[in-house]
């Protein structure tokens, strides 16, 4: 899928957003490096969450990917069927090796039947629950991954 100027922009709105309702996010340095309506990349600089090793933070990892899953369904909501509320309700990390420079969290909506039974769900109920996977990466590639799931509601 081609990269949509609309879909970035939409990303980079949200994110100015979440910078000022959630303070760490800003503390992060958070920002949207790529969004093409389906995968969103989020990144941090390494500058300002590292640890006493020099590496990645895990608390900046844990929240760059929890933030990342919870900013791809708020951007997929607010397109597919308005406003929604959303929380993290489930979450695993795999450490799979430190992360020593800038690094990124990627993640791709699920399958479309995945989506439209999540659509269904929260016009139909209210609400709804989806799983997604996260990668935390940095220059040397993959290193941490995030399998979360995710609560949505209607507002």
């Amino acid at each position: 899928m081609s990269e949509s100027p609309d879909f970035q922009r939409s990303a980079e709105a949200l994110i100015e957003r979440i910078r000022r309702e959630i303070p760490l996010t800003a503390a992060m340095q958070l920002s949207a490096l790529r969004f093409d309506g389906h995968e969103l990349v989020l990144g941090v600089p390494l500058g300002a969450n590292f640890n006493d090793k020099g590496t990645a933070f895990a608390g900046s990892i844990t929240a760059l990917g929890s933030i990342t899953g919870w900013c791809l369904l708020t951007l997929w909501a607010e397109r597919e069927i308005g406003a929604c509320q959303l929380a993290i309700y489930d979450a695993h990390f795999t450490f799979r090796k430190p992360l020593k420079t800038d690094f990124t969290a990627s993640v791709s909506l699920p399958p479309a039947e995945e989506c439209e039974a999540l659509r269904q769900s929260l016009e139909g109920k209210g609400k709804g629950k989806i799983s997604l996977r996260i990668g935390l990466a940095d220059a040397e590639g993959e290193a941490a991954v995030l399998t979360g799931a995710y609560a949505l509601w209607r507002v």
